[in-house]
């Protein structure tokens, strides 16, 4: 997953919380922010990895690709 690198590191941050299985209001809760923030971020992790969906992000995370 060499797309990692290009994220901040915030987004690093939320996307170990996005690997552990949080939802956005629980990564909200983590962090201290709005749920808007933790959408936004998620959101543009997804595009920075070329996903077009949590779930599609989370199969290719458990095969290990």
């Amino acid at each position: 997953m060499g797309g990692v690198s290009a994220l901040t590191v915030r987004e690093r941050e939320v996307f170990g919380l996005l690997s552990d299985g949080l939802t956005n209001h629980q990564i909200a809760a983590e962090l201290g922010v709005a749920d808007s923030t933790a959408k936004t971020h998620v959101a543009r992790i997804l595009d920075k990895l070329g996903f077009a969906s949590r779930f599609l992000l989370a199969i290719v995370m458990q095969s290990g690709q």
